[in-house]
């Protein structure tokens, strides 16, 4: 009884494996694949919880709303995967990611179980890419990207990504469990391999942008740790005391008549001695001063 439980949680389990995807996905950089990762983990988890047993209490949403978004979020997380592999610059990325979010959902709402859910949106993304790369290649007269990407990403990235599709829909009447189970660990292994080293985007150093709480919170996304912000705003508040030092809101430390007369009393006027002028009289010196 406890094997058939365990073998019934495995594919609620094995969902978890997004959740690492997600986290190499910030690491790089891809802050809006990030949050596409973690909303397929949370989904397809809720929705493999409430076929187990005794976890029917985790189905907060009606099971066909699940269902939807289950293969949705799989859908679009393979969409912007894709996406990034093909590094376009904006606003071709935005456009395209936007588009490929829209058609996706009117097409799995029409059919949620046929081939085209996953095959539409990787056909048009390759045959995006391929167009993208091919002008590329005839700008620059060379390999495009360069020989280590097709290696290390495209090639066992794409090895993945069809190991997991073949899985999902050849052979999961042998075993649902274990095979739905390596779905999981194959699709999120190929999503590893297929997306960017780094995302040039996200800025690098000090300038690399952090994907924190209030970024989730529709706040902006700040450059930059919290310890270099109190540094900077320290260093800005020096320089301004520095400039305003005297200032009509400020009192002058220094006395303004002590370091410049030896008494701190205002200086005394003393006019000059009057020269006596030569060849005049005293009587005419009384006429000049007024003295009678």
């Amino acid at each position: 009884m406890g094997s058939f439980i365990a073998k019934m949680l495995l594919p609620t389990v094995s969902s978890l494996v997004f959740l690492p995807t997600a986290s190499v996905a910030a690491k790089r950089g891809f802050h809006m694949e990030a949050m596409v990762y973690f909303f397929t983990m949370f989904f397809t988890a809720i929705y493999h919880a409430c076929d187990g047993p005794g976890l029917s209490i985790l189905c907060f949403m009606r099971y066909d709303v699940l269902e939807y978004f289950s293969v949705y979020s799989t859908a679009l997380s393979m969409w912007v995967t894709l996406i990034a592999l093909g590094d376009f610059d904006e606003p071709q990325r935005s456009s395209v990611t936007m588009f490929g979010v829209l058609t996706t959902a009117v097409r799995i709402y029409q059919d949620r179980w046929g081939y085209g859910i996953y095959s539409g949106p990787i056909g048009s993304a390759v045959f995006i890419i391929t167009v993208k790369w091919l002008q590329k290649m005839k700008q620059l007269r060379a390999v495009y990207p360069e020989k280590s990407v097709y290696t290390q990403q495209v090639g066992p990235g794409c090895c993945f990504g069809a190991l997991a599709l073949m899985l999902r829909f050849y052979f999961e009447e042998w075993d649902y469990a274990y095979v739905h189970s390596f779905y999981h660990l194959s699709l999120a292994v190929s999503f590893i391999l297929l997306l960017p080293k780094k995302n040039r985007y996200a800025g690098t150093g000090r300038n690399a942008a952090k994907l924190s709480c209030f970024a989730l919170c529709c706040c902006s996304v700040t450059p930059g740790t919290t310890k270099e912000k109190k540094d900077k705003t320290k260093e800005k508040t020096k320089d301004k005391t520095k400039k305003s030092s005297r200032t009509v809101w400020t009192v002058p430390i220094e006395k303004l008549w002590t370091g410049r007369c030896s008494t701190p009393i205002l200086p005394l006027y003393n006019p000059p001695p009057s020269t006596a002028v030569k060849g005049t009289s005293i009587s005419k010196l009384k006429e000049m001063n007024g003295w009678k």
